[in-house]
């Protein structure tokens, strides 16, 4: 059996270890539970910064939860105070924090706590006098103190119980007094106890050093176990002598003999303690009465967050109700404008529409009558040669019923000055009548000639039949109202606003100076609204002689609020 279990030591040993580090796992979650104990936040900065911190050994019901500082600006506390006092159970109760955290355990200790990670932890507490070793009180810690001084770094925790004990108390003092500087130095993070008074006004006079005290209550003879930080604590032997009974004779010849100075620092230290327990006292009032006004916050905050979303649902309420009233009170509106409209069209409204456009058309045909250049007469110039064609040569342009030089050739397109206006026509729609140089007459309304010299030094031209429309004059200064369109030309119109009716006699008119001004595209801006100018302008281009195709203009250019004409 001995070697067959020595055939499998490996697999033994492995999952020996193993289910060792599954019981300490457990054994350190049962722990953390039966303690009611919190995960601390750990850092390597030396900071350590415990509240209510419960020595884990003391039972649950008779432990005082105490606040440690240590770390930052503080580098060493010095614990003062009378002996029972919890001197040595405070700086015991910081030791332990530190191994069970660095163990991984959690900590008896209220949530928000922090603990450094030291590298070593070097510890002189209790008596360790030794008969067999000829060692006394004083010199076993002594014995201790010296290792520590000489291992200790700066990222390392010195605790030290009675520091100078057990010796001569002026030089007991001096003594620590220099053990606490050369840790100073060292920069370890230091905790020490002692009854000295000469330790006291030292702590208060280094930096990096903190004083702090256990707090003993005087009139029951019994103390708190609370560590004051920042209040260095009182021996009390006069007070505790008395309450045990010693005479008072004998108390009142003590005091006759203690240092007039160190009697005056006793009682700063007890009034001190005293103003610290009023300030406590304070701070407790001041803190239920801010969680009071937390809770106060938060209730307001939650009526106030009830409040506005009664008034979102309000809101939301009257905009959906407004919505409805504007949709009712638009079909109403058209209701009442297509009433109107039948009413008129019973007036005969149409019948004048139709009219108007009547009177329209007739005007355009007799126009166009008046001028043979636009419809069909071809036998004003010939056909443009784009080999033969050059600068300076003369054109007549059968839209705006005028003749040109032509300035440049961009391909198919002519660019042609007619008077003071430069314009770009394309080839097919001029008609070519002599290059340049060339003398002669042309054709140019109702067969009537007119020469094309000079006259007077400018170019002269004249009006030929009756009925005709207006030419392009050219003596001295003056110009005819053609010439006037042509060169300010809109290429919009705007009629929003206006009535169908309205707008079809103001557009009429924009086509026929469009067209007299050559240009082949119009922008019509109706707006989009009800759509009823909409759908009025879109049914008169329908029918209009001079209008070749339209459509809704691109977005850029208003969308469905305008419309594109290209004219004939």
């Amino acid at each position: 059996l001995t070697h067959k279990v020595d055939r499998e030591r490996g697999p033994l040993a492995a999952n020996s270890d193993i289910l060792a580090a599954i019981d300490f796992t457990f054994a350190k979650a049962k722990l953390a539970r039966d303690m009611d104990a919190v995960r601390p936040t750990l850092n390597h900065e030396g900071r350590t910064h415990l509240v209510a911190a419960r020595h884990p050994l003391i039972a649950k019901e008779q432990v005082v939860p105490i606040d440690i500082e240590l770390g930052g600006d503080c580098r060493m506390l010095l614990v003062t105070g009378p002996n029972t006092g919890g001197k040595t159970v405070s700086m015991k109760t910081l030791g332990l924090m530190v191994l069970m955290a660095q163990s991984g355990c959690f900590l008896p200790v209220a949530q928000g706590s922090e603990i450094a990670v030291y590298d070593d932890v070097y510890a002189d507490i209790g008596d360790e006098q030794s008969i067999e070793q000829s060692l006394s009180t004083f010199s076993a810690h002594m014995t201790h103190i010296v290792a520590i001084l000489a291992k200790a770094g700066p990222k390392d925790l010195v605790l030290v119980d009675e520091l100078g004990a057990g010796t001569d108390p002026e030089e007991g003092a001096a003594l620590a007094m220099a053990i606490l500087e050369r840790l100073l130095a060292i920069g370890a993070a230091t905790v020490a106890t002692t009854h000295y008074s000469e330790l006291k006004t030292f702590a208060y006079t280094r930096d990096g050093i903190e004083n702090a005290c256990v707090e003993f209550e005087v009139k029951s003879l019994r103390p708190t176990y609370r560590l004051l930080i920042g209040i260095p604590g009182a021996s009390n032997a006069f007070a505790i002598s008395q309450r045990l009974g010693l005479a008072d004779s004998i108390i009142l010849r003590a005091k006759e003999l203690i240092r007039a100075d160190h009697a005056q620092f006793e009682h700063v230290v007890s009034d001190l303690e005293q103003q610290k327990r009023l300030y406590e006292q304070m701070n407790a009032d001041i803190a239920e009465r801010q969680r009071h006004a937390e809770a106060l916050e938060k209730k307001v905050a939650a009526q106030q967050a009830d409040l506005d979303k009664k008034k979102g649902d309000l809101i939301k309420k009257a905009r959906q109700e407004s919505a409805a009233l504007v949709r009712r009170t638009r079909r109403e509106a058209e209701d009442i404008i297509e009433s109107l409209k039948k009413q008129f069209d019973d007036q005969g409204i149409h019948a004048r529409q139709a009219a108007m456009q009547e009177a329209r058309r007739r005007l355009t045909e007799a126009s166009e009558k008046a001028r043979p250049g636009i419809v069909g007469q071809k036998h004003l110039g010939k056909k443009i040669d784009m080999k033969t064609l050059k600068p300076g040569d003369s054109v007549y342009l059968p839209k705006l019923d005028q003749k040109g030089t032509v300035l440049e050739l961009h391909g198919k397109e002519l660019e042609v000055q007619v008077g003071s206006l430069r314009t770009s026509v394309r080839a097919k729609d001029a008609r070519f009548l002599g290059h340049a140089g060339a003398g002669g007459g042309e054709t140019l309304m109702n067969g009537a000639k007119a020469p094309l010299g000079k006259a007077g030094g400018k170019h002269a031209w004249a009006s030929a039949g009756n009925g005709g429309t207006g030419v392009y004059r050219q003596s001295g200064r003056g110009t005819t109202d053609l010439l006037g369109k042509t060169a300010t030309a809109r290429r919009e119109i705007d009629i929003r606003g206006l009535m169908v009716d309205e707008a079809e006699g103001v557009l009429g008119k924009f086509i026929d100076d469009a067209q007299i001004a050559g240009l082949g595209e119009i922008l019509v801006i109706h707006g989009k609204g009800t759509g009823a100018l909409r759908k009025g302008v879109q049914a008169y281009l329908k029918h209009h002689a001079s209008v070749l195709s339209y459509q809704f203009a691109d977005q850029t250019d208003g969308g469905t609020g305008a419309t594109v004409v290209q004219l004939k």
